[in-house]
C-alpha cells in the first residue's frame, strides 16, 4: 500500500513536470513541493518528538536524518521561488531521446527516481532505529517496496537509452557521477535484498536466503547510501551551478521543461 502510493506519486510528479501546459506543470512542482513538506515535517517529528533518543539511536544517525531535513527545506524553498518560472511557454518534450535534450519517457524515469530516492532515504533511517512493531515493520516494507520500484525503474530508464540515445555528459566529471549515480541506484535495492534476507523477515511476504551476515550486510547498505547521497550532493550542485552561476539553461533544460 506505502509503496504503490509513494510510486503513483512520483510518477504523477514525474509526468507533469514536463507537460506542455503551464497549469499541469505549476500543479506538478506544487505537488512536488507538499510532498518534500510532508517529508520535512515528517524528519522533524522524529527528531523533535523523541523517537531516535527513545530508540537510543547514535549521534550519526540523528545527525544524517537532521541533514537530510535542512537539504530537503532547500530543496522546498528552490521549487518555490523557481515556480513562477513555470508560467512560461514550452514545447512538450518529444517521445525519444536527442542528442540535444532527453525525451518524455527518460524525464518521467528520472525524475520519479529521484521522489522514490528521497522518499527511501529517510524512511531507511526509521527502520534502523525504530523498535519492532508494526509501524516500523510497515516503513521496512515500504522501503524494500520503494528500492525495488528505482530498480525498475533503473532497468526501463537503461533499456530505452539503448534504443534511443540521449545527450553526452558535459564533461569527464559528469560522466563518473553519471554512472556512479546509476551503479549505486542498481546497488542499493540489491544490498537491501541482501540485508533482508540477514533479517528474520520477508520481503514483500517472500523468505529470502541469509547470503551475508546481519551486521556485514548492513554496513554495507549505509555505506552505499552514503556514497550515493554524495553522488546525489554533486550532481544537484553541479547542475544548479551551471544554471544559476553560469547561466547556462541548457543543461537544466535537458531533463525539465
Amino acid at each position: 500500500m506505502m509503496t504503490g502510493s509513494y510510486l503513483i506519486l512520483a510518477l504523477g510528479i514525474a509526468v507533469l513536470l514536463n507537460l506542455g501546459n503551464r497549469w499541469l506543470r505549476i500543479l506538478g512542482q506544487l505537488l512536488a513541493a507538499i510532498a518534500l513538506f510532508f517529508n520535512i515535517w515528517s524528519i522533524w517529528l522524529a527528531v523533535e518528538d523523541g523517537t531516535f533518543a527513545a530508540a537510543r539511536a547514535q549521534a550519526g544517525q540523528v545527525l544524517a536524518l537532521k541533514a537530510m531535513g535542512l537539504a530537503g527545506t532547500a530543496a522546498l524553498l528552490a521549487l518555490l521561488l523557481l515556480l513562477p518560472g513555470q508560467w512560461r511557454t514550452a514545447t512538450p518534450a518529444h517521445g525519444h531521446n536527442t542528442r540535444q535534450a532527453w525525451g518524455q519517457p527518460s524525464r518521467i524515469l528520472h525524475w520519479a527516481s529521484a521522489v522514490l530516492m528521497l522518499c527511501a532515504l529517510p524512511m531507511g533511517l526509521f527502520v534502523v532505529v525504530l523498535p519492532a512493531g508494526a509501524i516500523r515493520a510497515e516503513f521496512l516494507d515500504g522501503h524494500q517496496g520503494v528500492g525495488l520500484a528505482v530498480l525498475l525503474l533503473l532497468i526501463l530508464r537503461l533499456g530505452w537509452q539503448a534504443v534511443t540515445r540521449g545527450p553526452d555528459s558535459p564533461n569527464a566529471m559528469a560522466r563518473l557521477n553519471k554512472s556512479a549515480l546509476y551503479a549505486l541506484l542498481a546497488a542499493l535495492p540489491v544490498s537491501g535484498l541482501l540485508l533482508s534476507g540477514a533479517l528474520p523477515v520477508p520481503v514483500l511476504g517472500l523468505a529470502l536466503p541469509a547470503p551475508l551476515g546481519l551486521e556485514a550486510a548492513r554496513g554495507l547498505h549505509q555505506i552505499l547510501s552514503a556514497l550515493f547521497v554524495a553522488a546525489f550532493a554533486a550532481h544537484a550542485s553541479a547542475v544548479v551551478w551551471h544554471h544559476f552561476g553560469l547561466s547556462d539553461r541548457k543543461l537544466f533544460r535537458r531533463m525539465l521543461r
